[in-house]
């Protein structure tokens, strides 16, 4: 899962196969298939971030399996208990499943692929 955030905006939001861009207009993106996506915006306000899929999926169903965490398991401070960890990090310029361009792109087709359709595309 990709998301996009604007540190100008003080957003951060999914990234879809439908075109979406920060509140401010300072950068967007799009997933083109169902791994790559495509950004634009100054790389130094405009960050993509990464979630390891399987390690998010397993904190929901850990925490739909066995609800809230004890109540001694909080944040320092004792003020809010924490949720369950996932591994999450922001994806380097270099990364091949993201194309970043720095001018504002039209909104493009993705190329929706079905992994169940042995790989063809499909609307």
């Amino acid at each position: 899962m990709k998301l996009l955030t604007c540190i100008k905006c003080n957003e951060v939001f999914g990234l879809s196969h439908t075109y979406r861009e920060c509140v401010g207009g300072h950068g967007g993106g799009q997933y083109i298939d169902n791994l790559n996506a495509k950004v634009w915006g100054d790389p130094a306000r405009i960050f993509v971030l990464g979630f390891a899929n399987s390690s998010f999926v397993s904190a929901l169903r850990d925490q739909i399996d066995h609800g809230d965490q004890p109540a001694d398991f909080y944040y320092a401070g004792k003020m809010t208990p924490r949720g369950r960890e996932f591994t999450a990090f922001v994806i380097p310029a270099a990364a091949d499943s993201v194309e970043r361009v720095l001018e504002k792109f039209a909104p493009i087709e993705a190329a929706i692929l079905s992994y169940t359709a042995g790989g063809k595309k499909h609307a």
